[in-house]
């Protein structure tokens, strides 16, 4: 029988999931927030919380899984969609950030974290759409100067 992918219970001991809807100031307490809307984020993506997540906990504590939240409709859609799952806990119960020792610390500093983030800031451009742009750009000067230097 081959072994699979499926973490145990005792894997999962210790593990805090977050969902998007979980940090963002726009959905009620019904909608999922667990936390006050002076301390969310504004629409948080899963990936944001993720990047966010790597860099407070060491690699192999952060997992991302493709998972939607059921109590939100939005969450079920990209750029929404996605379960993080932060392990705060070692195997001997110590904690991996002895800063965050809790769901609600992790919360709090996760939306506290978001606007701060690269992506975030005003004037930024993706660097894969900028290239992409940069190349769209030199097609159309490149189409543009045959044009002018055509007889008529």
């Amino acid at each position: 029988m081959a072994a699979t992918a499926v973490p145990t219970l005792h894997e999962k001991h210790g593990t805090v999931v977050i969902y998007s809807p979980y940090i963002n100031k726009h959905k009620s307490i019904q909608e999922g927030r667990r936390i006050s809307v002076a301390q969310a984020c504004e629409d948080p993506s899963a990936w944001e919380i993720l990047e966010v997540c790597k860099r407070l906990f060491p690699e192999d504590c952060v997992d991302a899984e493709n998972k939607g939240y059921s109590r939100d409709y939005e969450a079920q859609w990209p750029p929404m969609r996605g379960r993080i799952r932060v392990r705060l806990f070692d195997d001997k119960g110590k904690p991996t950030n002895p800063e965050l020792t809790s769901r609600k610390q992790l919360f709090i500093k996760v939306a506290e974290l978001i606007p701060k983030i690269a992506s975030r800031q005003p004037g930024y451009q993706d660097p894969q759409y900028a290239a992409m742009a940069a190349s769209a750009g030199e097609l159309k000067l490149k189409s543009g100067n045959k044009k002018k230097n055509r007889k008529r």
